[in-house]
């Protein structure tokens, strides 16, 4: 399973894998001001135990815009899973699937559709800072823990990494798209 949970003196969220080298994609919010940030890679285990599974980070870049952050796993202690990243940006009514620890509920998964693809779109989280990316908006459901967890297509390959939700509208909940994700990795 290539979705990790990162948790931290700031908070928590999700991760995907995306190397067998170790690096590890997800929100910059998640990590942004995040003291003792760990991975934690396992879920064969109980949450009271989850000391075993924690890995320490290091990050590796950064983009507070576009809320993408990639970061790598230091000295990982088991071998790593990576989710293939698709180059294919899906269209608008296909299925797509989340992964992540929404509210703590670890490697919980979702199932929706795209409902829209919106070209730079503008959101702000309780900082007010402006952030601007290409998003889909999806039904998949997307609470708190679910951020910088990814968005899979029916091949169980990465095509977004979920940001945001709508908590007054289950139905409007939003992941930074795979054509966003390729530019960050790249540049």
């Amino acid at each position: 399973l290539g979705v990790v949970l990162l948790m931290g003196d700031g908070g928590y969220g999700s991760g995907v894998i995306i190397s067998t080298k170790g690096y590890v994609l997800t929100n910059n919010h998640v990590v942004e001001d995040n003291e003792n940030l760990e991975v934690i890679l396992s879920y064969h285990y109980n949450l009271d135990r989850y000391e075993e599974y924690a890995h320490s980070i290091e990050i590796i870049k950064q983009d507070k815009v576009k809320d993408l952050a990639l970061i790598k796993i230091i000295k990982p202690r088991t071998a790593l899973r990576p989710i293939k990243i698709s180059r294919n940006i899906p269209a608008i009514g296909s299925q797509v699937h989340a992964i992540g620890h929404p509210d703590l509920e670890v490697w919980t998964f979702t199932t929706g559709y795209i409902s829209q693809i919106r070209d730079e779109y503008e959101w702000s989280y309780k900082d007010d800072f402006e952030h601007i990316a290409n998003v889909y908006q999806t039904q998949t459901p997307i609470a708190e823990g679910n951020s910088g967890g990814p968005l899979l297509n029916n091949y169980g390959n990465l095509i977004g990494i979920n940001t945001f939700g709508d908590s007054e509208n289950d139905f409007q909940n939003f992941s930074v798209t795979v054509d966003e994700i390729i530019r960050f990795l790249i540049n």
